[in-house]
């Protein structure tokens, strides 16, 4: 078990970290083509003709998402000011004429001001 760890170091220091040389991920990913195979007689024909398919149905989902869709109903929280994301936000932006009514209002509501109105 000595001698495994002295490989190890020399291998990490001659091909780098074991992550690089991983052949999990390849194996995963050869799992998944192999699941495309319905033809056995064509079997490279059978993953590639999935394989397109599968991209160009992925390609065309993230497009037509944008898209009003036809024949279905749509959420009636879509329309809402701000969209989907708004959450039911809604900005008011108050003329000046309002903005310092409210000003006006909040100094002459508040007891620490009083002494300053009294005053002047």
């Amino acid at each position: 078990m000595v001698q495994l760890i002295v490989y190890l170091v020399r291998e990490i220091k001659c091909c780098g970290p074991v992550y690089l040389r991983w052949m999990c991920p390849v194996e995963r990913y050869m799992k998944i083509l192999k699941g495309y195979t319905k033809n056995l007689h064509h079997l490279e024909t059978s993953i590639v003709e999935r394989y397109n398919t599968e991209g160009a149905i992925e390609f065309c989902s993230e497009y037509i998402e944008k898209e009003k869709p036809i024949g279905l109903l749509e959420s009636r929280h879509d329309e809402r000011v701000g969209g989907k994301d708004s959450r039911g936000l809604h900005v008011i932006t108050p003329s000046l004429e309002d903005l310092q009514q409210a000003h006006l209002y909040i100094l002459n509501d508040n007891n620490e001001v009083l002494p300053y109105i009294v005053r002047h």
